[in-house]
């Protein structure tokens, strides 16, 4: 009786198991990843600004150096990056600026496209989600600035097949990179006036949706893992403008849970500011209860908007100045990434490279030249991030760590304060009112430094029976029907003892 109950229980058990594991989806570390599952995975980002990014008609140099190192930063290094995902850091933005590096026909010049790749390979070789972009060839334009693509529909109408090829070579060039690698469409793309914030057409407003489906269509053009990459897609001028949220159509799209939608998030611009870059309100350096509250609203705003489109949200870019407030910037930190993390949003801080210790301005947090970063800053980030783990056949994503731009500046000193910390080398939402929101060319300066279909909420709600679903439950039969001869033979052995 007693080898019976046992055989039982045996037999119980393994089909208890093997149901529990026939629900389960697990990811193959070489299969496609949902919007959702990305983004619930990562903790927080970090922006590798002013660096692939930097342009200018005055520089003289025609190798990528020259460019990436323009506006005061050092080339980029493996270590760098290796420093990125030591310090709590599972995910990076690197803005690309290609306008001088295209040809009269729209070829990109092949040692620019070299010197990207490397810089992605050693984000990709450090397992972080990587965000590629075109940055500057959209915003401001007029005077030095290099932008060609802007939201204006007579002016894309002309850009627009020197933008599919532009965004068709890209992905071509990374169309065999793992899942971990998303493409962003377009940075801060402004009207025909420069208008930030909201622009002074709606004509604007469907160019932007014009330029998103473009981008889409081009991408999923050039098959390999392109087919059903996730991509993002940002509002105009990547604002939170409740006038712009509410216009911004999602792109059509042939695969589908895989669109992210991105917004840029600098408010309260009484706090992140300055007074050299905000001029439109007083600034102070004391986080407050009504800094608290305009980033609750924002996103309580964000939240509904990413509803509304089905598809998840980032903040790719979110930071605040120095001014000798550290304790006041961790504050903002925390509140921002832990707002944001409750809603399922993620944010990217933005770096510019202008590391300061004393006097104003300046959004970086890792000092690239010393190799030292701003610890309490980065604590506050990483402490207040949440990441939700894609499961893997064979492997489990870890999880972040849990609580416990002015141009040609170059980089501060290495301080001796307990705030920065040596590199490790290792290679191992409610309306937003205009106020809230609104940015200038005098702000964007401070930060850059140029002389100028829905996403299932989780695993369990995909369907279908995918190939890694099917052999789960064909293994799991194999198991009960082993299980069940085991029980039989036991139970002919009691019989033959009686």
């Amino acid at each position: 009786m007693r080898i019976r109950k046992i055989a039982a229980a045996a037999v119980a058990a393994v089909m208890f198991f093997s149901i529990c594991m026939a629900g389960r989806r697990p990811v193959r570390a070489d299969s496609p990843i949902t919007a959702r599952e990305a983004v619930d995975e990562i903790g927080v980002g970090w922006n590798l600004g002013n660096t692939l990014d930097s342009y200018g008609t005055w520089i003289t140099g025609t190798d990528p150096a020259s460019f990436e190192t323009a506006w005061g930063n050092p080339e980029t290094t493996k270590a760098m990056i290796d420093s990125v995902k030591a310090h709590g850091f599972n995910a990076i933005r690197i803005p690309v600026t290609w306008a001088q590096h295209i040809d009269a026909e729209g070829n990109v010049d092949r040692a620019w496209m070299d010197r990207v790749k490397t810089v992605v390979d050693y984000a990709m070789e450090n397992d972080l989600y990587v965000i590629l972009n075109v940055h500057h060839d959209t915003g401001e334009h007029g005077g030095d600035k290099v932008c060609w693509i802007m939201a204006d529909g007579t002016s894309f109408g002309q850009a627009e097949a020197r933008y599919r090829k532009l965004w068709g070579q890209i992905a071509t060039e990374f169309k065999d990179y793992g899942y971990k690698l998303m493409f962003e469409g377009y940075n801060e793309v402004l009207d025909i006036n420069n208008t930030w914030n909201a622009p002074s057409t709606s004509d604007a407003l469907d160019t932007v949706n014009k330029m998103a489906q473009a981008f889409v269509d081009s991408v999923r053009a050039t098959g390999g893992n392109n087919a059903d990459r996730n991509l993002i897609v940002n509002t105009y001028v990547s604002s939170v403008d409740q006038r712009v949220l509410d216009a911004f159509v999602l792109p059509s799209d042939t695969a589908q849970d895989h669109l992210i939608a991105e917004v840029h998030v600098y408010a309260p611009w009484s706090f992140t500011g300055t007074a050299a870059s905000v001029t439109w309100t007083s600034v102070h350096s004391d986080w407050t209860g009504d800094d608290s509250n305009e980033v609750a609203n924002i996103m309580n705003s964000l939240d509904a908007f990413s509803k509304r489109l089905g598809v998840p949200v980032i903040i790719g870019e979110c930071g605040a100045e120095f001014k000798e407030n550290d304790t006041a910037r961790c504050d903002y930190a925390k509140c921002l990434v832990s707002q944001a993390a409750s809603r399922g949003i993620k944010c990217f801080w933005w770096d510019n490279g202008d590391y300061k210790t004393s006097g104003e301005g300046g959004y970086a947090i890792f000092n690239r030249a010393a190799g030292t970063w701003n610890e309490g800053i980065v604590s506050a980030l990483t402490g207040s991030a949440v990441s939700k783990p894609v499961e893997r056949a064979g492997t489990l994503t870890p999880p972040s760590p849990t609580p416990t731009q002015v141009p040609g500046t170059e980089p501060s000193e290495p301080s001796s304060t307990p705030d920065e910390t040596t590199v490790v080398t290792s290679q191992e939402e409610t309306e937003v009112t205009e106020t809230e929101t609104s940015e200038t060319a005098e702000t964007k300066a401070g930060r850059e430094d140029g002389p100028g279909q829905k996403a299932g909420d989780d695993n369990e709600e995909k369907s279908g029976w995918s190939s890694g679903r099917i052999a789960a439950v064909v293994i799991s039969g194999i198991v009960i029907v082993a299980a069940a001869y085991a029980g039989l033979f036991l139970l002919g052995l009691s019989r033959r003892k009686k």
